[in-house]
């Protein structure tokens, strides 16, 4: 349902580029912490965050879940609306970041595969 209502809250994005931000990041956000949250009611709450906060995975964590925050409190704060949604776009693709390489981390050879990609799309050879 998380996954769902993520990919659903672009169908607002009109709403952020218009000015109004609050539907978009709250739906996006709310659905990525439901997300979240099911896969610790999956493995349970202790192995859930054991898991988020090994070697291989806090970092990425703690910029996701700071992302995460921090969209949703400056989407609240009353600032300029053209800065607002520049940072709003910002906390909003950095946590897609995060999310997609936490998410990698659980596939093996998940990120070494998307890092060798990464590398092949920016070396391009002057093709």
């Amino acid at each position: 349902m998380g996954y769902l209502m993520s990919f659903m809250s672009f169908r607002l994005i009109i709403k952020l580029v218009e000015g109004n931000p609050a539907p978009f990041v709250f739906l996006y956000s709310t659905g990525n912490l439901l997300s979240l949250m099911s896969s610790g009611f999956l493995s349970g709450p202790q192995r859930q965050f054991k898991y988020m906060f090994d070697e291989k995975r806090k970092m990425t964590s703690i910029v996701y879940l700071t992302s995460l925050g921090t969209s949703i409190t400056v989407c609240f704060i009353p600032m300029p609306t053209g800065a607002k949604i520049g940072i709003l776009v910002l906390l909003l693709m950095v946590q897609m970041c995060a999310s997609l390489w936490y998410t990698l981390s659980y596939i093996p050879y998940g990120r070494a595969t998307a890092q060798r990609m990464i590398r092949s799309a920016l070396a391009m050879d002057g093709e």
